[in-house]
C-alpha cells in the first residue's frame, strides 16, 4: 500500500495528466520513495473518487489543481479531512499558485501549497526535513511559513519520460508531451506568459521520446508547449525526425505562432502528409488596439497567407477570444470573418477567462469587467460588449460547432454565406438565432436532424435557389457516408445499370463489397466543375476523406 498519492483529477476521460507523471517518476529515480498514481476525472462519482483514495489510508495526498477541476478538488479534500484526521493534503498548480496563503487560511483542511515547477519540491518535501525545504508553503505551529522558492530544473533531460509503455498504446487516450518550459510572450491573458524563461529538453531526447510515439501505435501526441515554432533550426530538426519516421494513424499537435514561418518552413509543411501534424494557432482577435492591449501581435497579411499556403495538408485550429479590450460585437464579427477566410479546419470561439496572476486582472476596473466569480472566470461584460452580446455569441459558437468545425457542411453552408450573406459571421449569428428561437439548442440533436433543420431555416428565409441549394446539402450528406436512409427533401434518383458497370471496373473483390462501400446518385449540379448540369456521381467510402467522381 502506497503512502504517498499523486491525484489527476482530468476534464474528461480521454485526457492523461502529464504534471503527475513527471512528479511519480522523478521522485522515484532520485530516492526510493515511492508513490502512486490516482487519476480519475471531474464526470465521475464525487463519492467514489473520495472512497478510492481514503481507503488506500495515504500518509500524504498531492492534488494537481487547474481550472477545470478546482471546484471539484476543494469538495473533495473537505470530505478527505473528515475521513483522514493525519493525512497531509498538498495542492499544486495554477489554481493555487498565486493567493496560496489566502486559500490556506480559508481552508483548514489544506496542509501546503507548492509553488512553481514541481519536481524538487515534492522530492524534497517526502526526503527532508520541511525546514529545509523551498517552494511550499506549509502550517507550523499555527503558522503558515514558506521557505522561499525552489530553483527551476535547467536540465529538462534528468526528468524520466513520463509514460510505460502500456499507456502509449492505449489508442482511447490523449497523450501528452512537451519538448520545452516556458513561453517569452507576454499575452495579458495567458498564465504562461507569467514564467518567460523557456528551456528545452535537449534534440536527443526529445527525439528519442517521440519514436517512442511512433513504435507504440499512440495514435495522437499533443505538444503542451506553449508556442512550438520559437527556434527554426530546432523545431525543423523535430519535425523532419517525424517525416523520416512517418507512421499512418498517428497526429502530432503543436500550438504554433505562424507569424514567424518563412518561406523554407512553408515548403517544408507541403510534404508533411495530411492529418500527420495539426497546428492550434491563436489569432484571438484582429482588433489593433485589443492586440496591442494583449501584447500580441498579428502581422495580419502574413499570418492569413501562410495558414492559406498550407491549410490543404496541414489541419488548423484558428483560436478567437471574445471579451477582449476593445472587441465589441462588431469588431468580433470582423476577427471571426478574418479567420473563416481562411479556410482553417475549426474555428475555436473561447470567452475571456480572468486568471489570477494575469495582467489581464488589471483591466477589471479600468473597463469595468463583469465575470464568473467561480472558475472558469469567463467574462460576463465590459465597456466594450453586453452580457446580452456574450450570449449571442454563445450561441453562435454553438452554431460553429454544427455547421463549420464539424465539417459535415461544406458545400451547403457556403452556397448558403455566397449567396445570401454579407459576411460568415452574419450567416453564423442569423443561425444561431434561428436554434435560440426554436429550442434547437436544448435538445440532443442526431445528424440527419442537423441537415433537417438547415431546411428549415433556409425555407423560413424563403430564400431563392432552393433546388440547387438542396442539391449541395445532399452532396453533404452523401460524403457523411452510405447513406442508411434519405431525409423527405432529398430526391433520391439512381442509375443501376450504370451504377454496376462503374463497379465493375474499381477494384473491389466481389460485387457485394463494391455496393457496400459505395453509393450513386443523380445530381443536378456538377460539383467538379461547379456548374449546374445533370450528371452522376460515384461516392467512395473506403477512406476517410470520401472520393467522388462523375461517371
Amino acid at each position: 500500500m502506497s503512502k504517498n498519492i499523486l491525484v489527476g483529477i482530468n476534464s474528461k476521460y480521454v485526457h492523461t495528466n502529464l504534471a503527475v507523471r513527471y512528479l511519480k517518476g522523478f521522485t522515484e529515480a532520485n530516492s526510493d520513495v515511492k508513490i502512486e498514481i490516482y487519476e480519475s476525472n471531474i464526470n465521475n462519482n464525487l463519492m467514489k473518487i473520495i472512497r478510492d483514495i481514503a481507503e488506500k489510508e495515504p500518509e500524504k495526498i498531492f492534488f494537481s489543481t487547474y481550472i477545470w477541476n478546482k471546484e471539484i478538488v476543494f469538495k473533495i479534500t473537505k470530505e478527505l479531512r473528515k475521513a483522514l484526521k493525519d493525512s497531509k493534503i498538498i495542492l499544486g498548480g495554477p489554481e493555487v499558485s498565486y493567493n496560496p496563503i489566502e486559500i490556506m487560511k480559508e481552508n483548514d483542511e489544506i496542509d501546503g501549497i507548492i509553488i512553481g515547477e514541481g519536481e524538487k519540491i515534492i522530492l524534497n518535501y517526502l526526503t527532508k526535513d520541511i525546514k529545509d525545504v523551498k517552494g511550499i508553503y506549509y502550517r507550523e505551529d499555527g503558522e503558515i511559513k514558506f521557505n522561499g522558492y525552489e530553483e527551476l530544473i535547467e536540465n529538462l533531460d534528468i526528468v524520466p519520460f513520463p509514460y510505460t509503455d502500456e499507456e502509449l498504446k492505449d489508442i482511447h487516450k490523449i497523450i501528452y508531451y512537451e519538448s520545452s518550459r516556458g513561453c517569452p510572450f507576454s499575452c495579458s491573458y495567458c498564465m504562461s506568459s507569467i514564467d518567460k524563461t523557456v528551456r528545452h529538453f535537449s534534440l536527443e531526447r526529445t527525439k528519442k521520446d517521440l519514436k517512442k510515439f511512433i513504435d507504440a501505435g499512440t495514435k495522437l501526441v499533443k505538444f503542451v508547449d506553449r508556442t512550438f515554432n520559437l527556434k527554426k533550426e530546432r523545431y525543423l530538426s523535430i519535425w523532419q525526425f517525424l517525416l523520416d519516421n512517418y507512421r499512418e494513424n498517428i497526429t502530432f499537435h503543436f500550438e504554433i505562432n505562424a507569424n514567424i514561418f518563412d518561406d523554407e518552413v512553408l515548403e517544408f509543411l507541403k510534404k508533411v502528409p495530411r492529418r500527420f501534424f495539426q497546428f492550434e494557432i491563436g489569432v484571438q482577435t484582429i482588433n489593433p488596439k485589443s492586440m496591442e492591449n494583449i501584447k500580441r501581435n498579428n502581422i495580419l497579411d502574413k499570418l492569413s497567407h501562410n495558414v492559406k499556403y498550407i491549410n490543404k495538408n496541414i489541419h488548423l485550429h484558428l483560436d478567437l477570444i471574445a471579451g477582449l479590450p476593445y472587441e465589441d460585437y462588431e469588431s468580433f464579427g470582423k476577427s471571426f470573418d478574418y479567420v473563416y477566410d481562411t479556410g482553417c479546419e475549426m474555428i475555436q470561439l473561447g470567452f475571456l477567462k480572468i486568471l489570477k496572476g494575469t495582467e489581464m486582472v488589471n483591466n477589471v476596473e479600468k473597463f469595468n469587467y463583469k465575470y464568473l466569480d467561480f472558475p472558469p472566470y469567463e467574462v460576463l461584460s465590459n465597456d466594450f460588449i453586453s452580457y446580452k452580446e456574450i450570449c449571442r455569441l454563445k450561441d453562435i459558437e454553438e452554431a460553429v460547432d454544427l455547421y463549420y468545425n464539424s465539417n459535415k457542411f461544406k458545400y451547403s453552408v457556403k452556397f448558403i454565406i455566397d449567396n445570401f450573406y454579407e459576411s460568415p459571421f452574419k450567416f453564423f449569428e442569423a443561425i444561431g438565432d434561428y436554434f435560440k428561437k426554436r429550442g434547437y439548442f436544448d435538445i440532443g440533436n442526431r445528424e440527419t436532424a442537423v441537415f433537417n433543420y438547415l431546411v428549415e431555416f433556409y425555407r423560413e428565409k424563403s430564400y431563392e435557389k432552393e433546388d440547387i441549394f438542396l442539391e449541395f446539402l445532399k452532396m453533404d450528406y452523401l460524403l457523411l457516408g452510405k447513406p442508411g436512409f434519405y431525409p423527405e427533401w432529398i430526391e433520391s434518383v439512381k442509375d443501376k445499370e450504370k451504377y454496376k458497370s462503374a463497379l465493375e471496373k474499381m477494384n473491389f473483390r466481389t460485387l457485394r463489397e463494391a455496393y457496400k462501400h459505395t453509393e450513386i446518385e443523380r445530381f443536378k449540379y456538377n460539383f467538379v466543375e461547379m456548374r449546374e448540369e445533370e450528371v452522376d456521381i460515384l461516392f467512395d467510402y473506403r477512406k476517410e476523406d470520401r472520393d467522388f467522381s462523375v461517371l
